[in-house]
């Protein structure tokens, strides 16, 4: 056997295999007699006759195409052993030629080759970010809009300070009318939210033109649609835009109103500042409702809701900022790191086979065809109402299915290269980290447990891993410490969470206690009878040292 290995386009290898004519006609007699065992031949028994008369009653050409079949597969596995080359996928069968000398050709997808290039000297400035008091007293707004009491859930007329629940749908009244070209550009729009597609999922050129050209709703575009929109009316916070409140002031409930409002100067969205807008709001429900106070009575509450140690208003605030500023440093790292692969998906050698790239193709159809089938859409229906094919489908999805599949491949790479392994220890911390907020009893263990279980949480922890690398490289810092103090900081949040659980497990029994004593009408309850409580339970005095602490605070 001659074998010659040649890369070709789309990263393939093409094997030409020749052979002699001789081990030729040793498969025709072998494909001949296979051929006899299948068709009755007048006067010899099924594989008994001669090769002549195989010949005359199928034909000489019938022998051959057996023969190379047969032949191509022993040669195909041969051909791949000797050369050495790793396929990605099953080859093809491209060609025969009997002349000169009997050749095969085959072509073979080559497993993917990422070459990092200079990966680890990718620098990206990191901006801390930052939460301020307004920020702060937002989140304690929602808290405290959370724990309203109902007083009268059937008010029959909106006035200040009653919660609503409406259906409101509005778009724009002004601008350029929708056109053939805006409907097209709907269709896109209504795809790419049905496969949750944004920005990120297309190429560079278009992202970077999206970002030179802003989209300017047309006339007719939606503004806000909500068929349960749950509000509170106060005049100086209104949901949507400015004046929105004060139309629904003196409506009845189950009336629906319309009314135009023009979008106000310090809109943060600039494209649409000065736009005219119609509503159209129906009152589902008007309820009576008691805010409570942002005092240390509602800080006591909240933090107990939480598992927190019992805090005053001052260290609720400092709470809910050490929360926020986590969160937001949990999202800005998400995004820088993000950036970070960006640049070196951009600087690296990425190679794949087509193969590869249909199977991501298939994969995100697949995922739009289940969307789809969520709100009771066939892929038929779909192609109908957008006038497309399946082949248009699989088309505009291939930009977006190559972006990410260099994506994951680098981020492969970056795993390899760095070494990156997760550990049977690894596994546990998570897993006990994932438990800590449930208890730690067999039937919970058994619970969470399972092969399943622990296979995601590996490749969660892969991919943590993997991100904390890119943080580090693109600080210019060491990965190590980066993941050392990833560790550091489960281990901190699963003692946070169990501590959380004990504390709920104790105020929920210190709450059964004081019920019980109001219904046996023992005003001094358990303590009554000498039957002190927890001796290390938090008290409303030890709840304002605790809060002062950073340490106790941090804690919680």
């Amino acid at each position: 056997m001659n074998l010659t290995t040649e890369r070709t386009e789309n990263h393939r290898a093409r094997l030409t295999v020749e052979i002699e004519a001789e081990e030729l006609e040793a498969a025709k007699r072998t494909a001949a007699r296979k051929i006899s065992r299948q068709v009755r031949i007048r006067g010899f028994r099924k594989g008994k006759a001669p090769y002549r008369l195989v010949a005359q009653t199928v034909g000489e050409g019938a022998i051959l195409e057996e023969a190379v079949e047969e032949l191509g597969d022993n040669l195909y596995k041969q051909a791949l052993e000797e050369s050495q080359v790793e396929p990605y996928g099953p080859g093809a069968f491209d060609d025969f030629q009997l002349e000169p000398a009997p050749t095969f050709v085959f072509s073979v997808p080559l497993q993917p080759e990422v070459d990092l290039k200079a990966y680890q000297d990718v620098r990206i400035n990191f901006d801390l970010p930052e939460v301020n008091d307004d920020e702060v007293e937002q989140a304690l707004k929602q808290l405290q809009q959370r724990a309203v009491e109902v007083l009268d859930d059937s008010v029959a007329v909106a006035a200040p300070g009653h919660r609503v629940t409406i259906a409101v749908e509005s778009e724009f009244v002004d601008g350029e009318p929708q056109d053939d070209t805006a409907e097209s550009d709907d269709d896109a729009d209504l795809q790419d939210g049905l496969t949750g597609a944004n920005a990120n999922d297309d190429d560079d050129e278009d992202a970077d033109t999206d970002q030179e050209r802003p989209y300017i709703p047309r006339q007719g575009d939606s503004f806000v649609s909500d068929e349960n929109a749950t509000i509170i009316l106060d005049p100086n916070a209104d949901p949507f835009t400015h004046g929105f409140v004060e139309h629904l002031i003196g409506v009845e409930r189950g009336a629906t109103i319309e009314f135009e409002l023009t979008i106000p100067d310090d809109d943060a969205d600039e494209t649409i500042i000065g736009r005219r807008v119609s509503f159209d709001v129906t009152l589902n429900n008007i309820e009576s409702i008691a805010i409570p106070d942002l005092d240390d009575e509602f800080a006591r509450r909240v933090s107990r809701n939480r598992g927190d140690v019992e805090l005053d208003m001052a260290g609720l605030r400092a709470s809910t900022k050490e929360e926020l500023s986590r969160s937001a440093l949990s999202q800005a790292k998400s995004e820088y790191c993000d950036r970070v692969l960006e640049e070196i998906v951009a600087g690296a050698e990425i190679d794949f086979p087509d193969m590869m790239l249909d199977q991501q193709i298939d994969g995100m159809v697949s995922e739009f065809e289940r969307n789809l089938a969520q709100q009771r859409i066939s892929l038929d229906d779909y192609y109908r109402l957008t006038n497309s094919t399946r082949d248009d489908l699989r088309e505009r999805h291939r930009d977006s299915a190559a972006r990410s599949l260099r994506h994951s491949l680098v981020l492969r790479e970056i795993v390899s290269a760095q070494e990156i392994t997760i550990s049977d220890e690894d596994i546990e911390a998570r897993l006990e980290a994932v438990m800590s907020g449930y208890g730690s009893s067999p039937e919970i263990r058994k619970l969470f447990d399972t092969p399943e279980m622990r296979d995601n949480m590996r490749q969660d922890l892969v991919m943590g891993h993997a991100n904390e690398h890119l943080y580090a490289i693109g600080r210019g810092e060491d990965p190590a410490e980066a993941i050392e103090a990833m560790r550091k900081q489960n281990a901190d949040d699963a003692q946070r969470a169990s501590e959380r659980r004990e504390r709920l497990l104790q105020y929920q029994a210190e709450d059964e206690a004081a019920a019980a004593a109001l219904a046996t009408d023992e005003p001094d309850g358990p303590a009554a009878d000498g039957d002190s409580a927890d001796p290390e339970a938090p008290t409303s005095e030890s709840a304002a040292d605790d809060s002062a602490d950073p340490e106790h605070a941090q804690a919680s």
